[in-house]
Protein backbone atom coordinates (compact mmCIF):
# COMPACT_ATOMS: atom_id res chain seq x y z
CA UNK A 1 0.00 0.00 0.00
CA UNK A 2 1.16 3.21 -0.74
CA UNK A 3 1.81 6.23 1.28
CA UNK A 4 -1.08 8.57 0.09
CA UNK A 5 -3.62 5.36 0.24
CA UNK A 6 -2.02 4.53 4.31
CA UNK A 7 -2.94 7.73 5.55
CA UNK A 8 -6.43 8.28 3.23
CA UNK A 9 -7.18 4.76 5.00
CA UNK A 10 -6.00 6.16 8.49
CA UNK A 11 -7.92 8.79 8.02
CA UNK A 12 -11.04 7.56 7.23
CA UNK A 13 -13.16 7.52 10.61
CA UNK A 14 -13.60 3.95 12.63
CA UNK A 15 -17.38 3.99 12.45
CA UNK A 16 -17.97 5.82 8.71
CA UNK A 17 -20.77 7.67 7.30
CA UNK A 18 -21.55 5.88 4.10
CA UNK A 19 -22.37 8.71 2.28
CA UNK A 20 -19.74 11.83 3.25
CA UNK A 21 -16.77 9.45 4.19
CA UNK A 22 -17.00 6.58 1.41
CA UNK A 23 -19.20 8.21 -1.16
CA UNK A 24 -21.58 5.33 -1.99
CA UNK A 25 -25.02 6.21 -3.31
CA UNK A 26 -28.12 4.49 -2.25
CA UNK A 27 -30.40 3.31 -4.32
CA UNK A 28 -33.91 1.26 -4.32
CA UNK A 29 -33.99 -2.12 -4.83
CA UNK A 30 -36.50 -4.76 -5.05
CA UNK A 31 -35.48 -8.49 -3.04
CA UNK A 32 -36.97 -11.59 -4.73
CA UNK A 33 -37.29 -14.85 -2.20
CA UNK A 34 -35.98 -17.94 -4.19
CA UNK A 35 -35.60 -21.61 -3.10
CA UNK A 36 -34.63 -24.25 -5.65
CA UNK A 37 -33.68 -27.58 -4.91
CA UNK A 38 -34.27 -27.37 -0.85
CA UNK A 39 -31.66 -24.05 -1.09
CA UNK A 40 -33.08 -20.49 -0.08
CA UNK A 41 -31.74 -17.52 -2.16
CA UNK A 42 -32.05 -13.76 -2.20
CA UNK A 43 -31.97 -11.86 -5.41
CA UNK A 44 -31.64 -8.32 -5.52
CA UNK A 45 -32.76 -6.16 -8.27
CA UNK A 46 -32.53 -1.99 -8.66
CA UNK A 47 -35.50 -0.55 -9.44
CA UNK A 48 -33.71 1.72 -11.70
CA UNK A 49 -33.92 -0.35 -15.06
CA UNK A 50 -31.03 1.09 -16.76
CA UNK A 51 -28.70 -0.69 -13.97
CA UNK A 52 -30.43 -3.78 -14.43
CA UNK A 53 -29.55 -3.39 -18.11
CA UNK A 54 -25.82 -2.90 -16.68
CA UNK A 55 -26.18 -6.11 -15.39
CA UNK A 56 -26.53 -4.56 -11.90
CA UNK A 57 -28.11 -7.77 -9.37
CA UNK A 58 -27.02 -9.44 -6.49
CA UNK A 59 -27.77 -13.13 -5.82
CA UNK A 60 -26.83 -14.50 -2.14
CA UNK A 61 -27.51 -17.54 -0.08
CA UNK A 62 -30.36 -16.07 2.42
CA UNK A 63 -28.14 -17.22 5.19
CA UNK A 64 -25.30 -14.77 4.26
CA UNK A 65 -27.70 -11.68 4.18
CA UNK A 66 -28.63 -9.81 7.37
CA UNK A 67 -30.39 -6.88 8.16
CA UNK A 68 -28.30 -4.17 9.21
CA UNK A 69 -29.54 -0.66 11.10
CA UNK A 70 -30.39 2.21 8.30
CA UNK A 71 -27.99 4.78 7.99
CA UNK A 72 -28.52 8.01 9.57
Amino acid sequence: MGDRSRNYWESVPADPDPKCDLGYVSGDWETIRTASRRRSHLLFLPQDSHLLEQEAFIIASESAVVKTAAYR
